[in-house]
């Protein structure tokens, strides 16, 4: 635990790292287009507050995902935000979602928990359907697929039960809870661009990104198109980067698998065009 020392100069009482600051300090950020499902809208309004819980909430609308996500990242450095919550616009969050990553936070402040934590979804469209009237066992299918991944270029990790917490390499931002110390550390970051994007008063740095590569190989002339998204580019920049270390958090930082998904935190993931939700 960090020494707060407080305005009288007394040391914090053991169990409140962050005296004076009652108030929960998370930010709720949606990138989104501006188009919706009511099915998206209904699980976020649906979402249950912890006792005197107070919600700060931004939607950068018109944005692509990356930029949007940075603009949120510049209002909580800006702010006295304790912690960034994103919850991308077709991922319908469960009832108890503000209640678990409370909790969450919780442990984070006080060095229980690494200071990145996601809840679970799938990806859309991915179910495997059995032939019909046929043995799902037989045709040995997956089923829809989780969004939790270690290491480059690998399947999602399945070897987990529902309701564990599980360790891994890659997580999406559809439902991510980040510390403000992560956020701190990457803008410090001395490579770290700072762009001015439309409609906003001040530059942002790019912390996130959706990474894009055209090039032409000389020893045969082929064009290569590389591309992926912002997402798994910001894990992997992450562990590459050293961060968890940077912002205080160096025994987290040294594992393996850094991130923590929650997979009793259910997200569903709604199909914009028919409203199915995986």
């Amino acid at each position: 635990m960090r020494k707060v020392t407080t305005q009288r100069g007394y040391e914090p009482h053991p169990q409140h790292p962050n005296p004076g600051a009652d108030t929960v300090q998370i930010l709720i950020g949606s990138p989104t287009l501006g188009i919706i499902r009511m099915e998206w809208h209904n699980a976020m309004t649906g979402m249950v507050s912890p006792p005197n819980w107070s919600v700060v909430r931004s939607t950068p609308t018109g944005y692509t995902v990356a930029d949007a996500q940075n603009l949120l990242v510049d209002a909580v450095l800006r702010g006295k935000f304790r912690a960034l919550l994103l919850i991308e616009d077709d991922t319908c969050p469960p009832p108890e979602t503000l209640i678990v990553f409370d909790r969450w936070l919780w442990k984070m402040e006080r060095r229980k928990a690494p200071p990145v934590i996601s809840g679970l979804y799938h990806i859309k469209g991915s179910a495997e359907v059995a032939p019909k009237g046929s043995n799902r066992k037989k045709f040995g299918l997956l089923g829809p697929e989780p969004l939790i991944y270690r290491g480059s270029g690998t399947r999602a990790y399945r070897d987990w039960t529902p309701g564990d917490v599980v360790a891994c390499s890659g997580v999406p931002t559809g439902a991510l809870l980040i510390h403000r110390d992560i956020l701190e550390a990457w803008a410090r970051e001395p490579d770290v661009e700072a762009v001015t994007l439309p409609g906003y008063p001040t530059p942002v740095k790019r912390i996130f990104q959706s990474p894009s590569y055209v090039w032409t190989d000389p020893a045969t002339g082929a064009s290569h198109i590389s591309a992926g998204t912002s997402d798994l580019w910001w894990s992997a920049q992450t562990i590459a980067r050293g961060i968890f270390a940077k912002a205080g958090w160096p025994t987290h930082g040294k594992r393996e698998y850094p991130f923590l998904v929650d997979t009793s935190l259910r997200f569903g993931h709604v199909d914009r065009a028919t409203g199915r939700i995986y």
